[in-house]
């Protein structure tokens, strides 16, 4: 920069260039202040002014952005609400502390085992973003020609498994890279995730049409898949359902007959006694429900359930390391689809457990339950718990001159097209465009579920819906324009709403578009079918979901079908 003047005419020294001083303004008492002492003031202000302040500098934007913060505004907003919800839980502050407040299910993001920090900031974002609805649409396409039967999804851990008959079994980020893929020996018709073991890999257990069902590890930075085990098919049938818990699989046929593998050996060999034996009675004193086979070697299969000759020379032989031992066969006489399996861990004991549906006379169809306690020492059943739901209240009738007019529900009026379960909740579907919710209580004293509670906002009949341990639900209808996500934590009461519902309808740039709609805690996902003006012609076969995205799967009269994924964050 030129300099401006010399001093005098007659010296020939110029001048520095002449600077601003920088002048504070009068009222401005920030800038001053250390930035400790800005972030305890920033603690204590709301939301809305938090946000305002993060736009005044480069400098408020980093103090803002401070994770203890974000932390405060997580706990006082998601997690305390919901502490004080749950009877004989009290806090002993009446705001955040570091030392005294409790986490309930959110400790894993204070104590992380992976060594890795929580960001706060981005994890109140996502719960934001889920109870507005707020999210980005994006669709993946999986496959140009329709497959029959129809292909199975799951997701776990940010990867999409896709398992057909064609494809064989392949793996996706959410963008739709492919990670691996390998060829499928059979007919897929269910498929199971095990992710209690993430780091080394996702277990991946798949059920055939001709009975046998295999494992597989998932090695994602390797990008490969690597068998564990094939087990050959069998003369029992179809496997209708699976589920997989290292070392545990648990499978059912479609002629009921309920198997139960571990993969750790046994060593001592123990029959099932006379008091494992389950018996049911439904309201209406029926007929036995469950019965355990008797008998059992902990290290032969029965005959029943061995391989078939033909179809075992077509499977490679697996490591007789890992071949799984049959801990215990039920045949069920009177349970009928739909199902869902479990099986959960706790820190005495592993619990399997099978929730079906039970048709009876008076009461239509009603939900059932078993539990089955194995003793992670020893890998023995200890013991075996069944029990139905309660029936609800009969409709009132007004009196008519024509009795013969008068019907009582049977099981086509409540019958139930889909069935999910996690621990302690059980959440139905019925074609009558409602859900119901069943809460279940196990103790070592008794095993109860609950009288259902029916769940309407659904414009259309219900294809499927998941649920979590913690109550969180999502639903899509069969037309694949309408996903639900409901909070149904503690049960769902009818007495009056607790929350807003929204509806976010996909514009074209793929974001979401947030509207106020019918008030209950339950938001409403519309996804609109490509172009102007045209009729949806998808349809909706699968969803799934975790704490970050919600994943459909669609079919399209014209045979292709796609991945539509929620991205929450």
């Amino acid at each position: 920069m030129p300099p401006k003047r010399r001093r005098s005419s007659a010296s020939k020294t110029t001048t520095p260039p002449a600077k601003r001083t920088r002048t504070i303004a009068p009222n401005d008492r920030l800038s001053s202040l250390s930035s400790e002492l800005i972030i305890r003031i920033l603690h204590h202000l709301p939301l809305e002014t938090l946000l305002i302040c993060q736009t005044l500098s480069h400098r408020f934007y980093t103090l803002t952005s401070d994770s203890q913060i974000w932390k405060s505004l997580y706990y006082t907003r998601f997690v305390l609400p919901r502490a004080l919800r749950i009877p004989g839980i009290k806090s002993n502050a009446p705001s955040y502390s570091s030392r005294l407040s409790k986490w309930l299910d959110d400790e894993v993001l204070v104590n992380r085992k992976d060594g890795n920090k929580t960001q706060w900031k981005g994890q109140y974002k996502l719960r934001h973003n889920w109870s507005r609805g707020a999210c980005e649409v994006k669709e993946i396409k999986v496959s140009e020609t329709p497959s029959v039967p129809g292909m199975l999804v799951k997701l776990a851990e940010g990867v999409v498994i896709t398992v057909e008959k064609e494809d064989g079994l392949r793996a996706r980020d959410l963008k739709g890279r492919e990670i691996a893929a390998c060829g499928l020996v059979g007919v897929p018709t269910c498929v199971a995730i095990d992710e209690s073991d993430a780091r080394k890999g996702l277990g991946i257990a798949i059920g055939f049409q001709d009975g046998g069902w295999g494992c597989w590890r998932l090695d994602v930075g390797r990008r490969i898949f690597e068998r564990v085990y094939r087990h050959p098919g069998s003369s029992n049938g179809m496997l209708n359902a699976i589920a997989f818990a290292n070392p545990y699989v648990l499978t059912i046929t479609d002629s009921q007959l309920l198997s139960l593998y571990t993969f750790t050996p046994i060593t001592k060999s123990r029959d099932l006694s006379e008091d494992l034996l389950s018996e049911s009675t439904t309201p209406d004193s029926e007929a036995k429900t469950t019965t355990i086979s008797k008998n059992i070697s902990r290290d032969t299969i029965p005959e029943s359930t061995k391989p078939d000759s033909k179809l075992a020379n077509q499977i490679p032989p697996s490591n007789p390391s890992q071949t799984p031992h049959l801990l215990a066969s039920l045949k069920s006489h009177t349970s009928k689809t739909p199902l869902s399996l479990s099986i959960r861990p706790t820190l005495t004991t592993i619990i399997a457990s099978i929730a079906y549906t039970l048709p009876t006379l008076h009461h239509g169809t009603l939900i059932g339950l078993q539990e089955l306690h194995i003793s992670p020492l020893s890998g023995t059943i200890t013991s075996s718990r069944l029990t139905s739901a309660l029936p609800g209240p009969r409709p009132w009738i007004p009196y008519t001159h024509f009795p013969s007019s008068i019907q009582y529900p049977t099981a086509s009026i409540r019958s139930i097209s889909s069935l999910s379960y996690s621990h302690p909740y059980i959440l139905a579907t019925h074609p009558d465009n409602t859900l119901s919710l069943y809460l279940c209580t196990s103790t070592r004293e008794k095993l109860e579920v609950g009288e259902g509670t029916r769940l309407f906002g659904h414009t259309s009949s219900v294809a499927s819906a998941e649920i979590t341990s913690r109550g969180k639900a999502v639903s899509v209808s069969t037309k694949g324009d309408e996903v639900r996500v409901w909070s149904l934590e503690g049960g769902f009461s009818t007495k009056g709403p607790r929350g807003g519902s929204i509806r976010i309808l996909k514009n074209r740039d793929g974001d979401s578009e947030v509207r106020r709609c019918v008030e209950r805690d339950v938001y409403d996902m519309r996804f609109e079918g490509v172009g102007d003006g045209r009729e949806n012609r998808w349809k909706s076969t699968w969803l799934g979901f975790d704490d970050e995205v919600v994943v459909v799967l669609r079919g399209e009269e014209g045979g292709g079908q796609a991945v539509v994924v929620y991205d929450f964050t």
